[in-house]
């Protein structure tokens, strides 16, 4: 069994390997934060997370383990005004989009955890 650094070395086809994951996940998650800053836009985040129609929802996540504290610790810094979804990474905005966006899971599948067909197009499936 090999061993040592040429044991990991890279290939043409791993180096692009790396470079579409890093793709698919940066563009990726801008994505999702483009879509959620069309529905909260980030000035007023602050206010709408801890309004009376969503901070009981997001208590229900964290009650439910949905949200931990590091995420939770995100949603709500020290400094109210200072929060920032340039700190939420894939798996809370998925959170926030499914339970306080007003997003319904596509209609194709009606649940967010099966993959809607190819044919549909709304921003739910998109984000799926």
């Amino acid at each position: 069994m090999a061993s040592g650094p040429a044991a990991f070395a890279s290939t043409q086809e791993t180096t692009n390997y790396a470079r579409l994951c890093r793709l698919l996940v940066d563009v990726g998650f801008t994505v999702l934060r483009d879509t959620f800053h069309s529905i909260h836009p980030p000035a007023n985040l602050h206010v709408v997370l801890s309004s009376p129609s969503v901070l009981p929802t997001l208590e229900f996540l964290k009650q439910k383990k949905v949200l931990n504290s590091l995420q939770w610790g995100k949603l709500f810094p020290a400094v109210a005004s200072s929060v920032s979804s340039a700190n939420f990474d894939g798996t809370l905005l998925m959170v926030l989009l499914r339970n306080i966006c007003g997003l319904c899971p596509p209609d194709s599948t009606g649940s967010w955890d099966e993959l809607p067909p190819d044919s549909d197009n709304s921003t739910e499936a998109n984000i799926r």
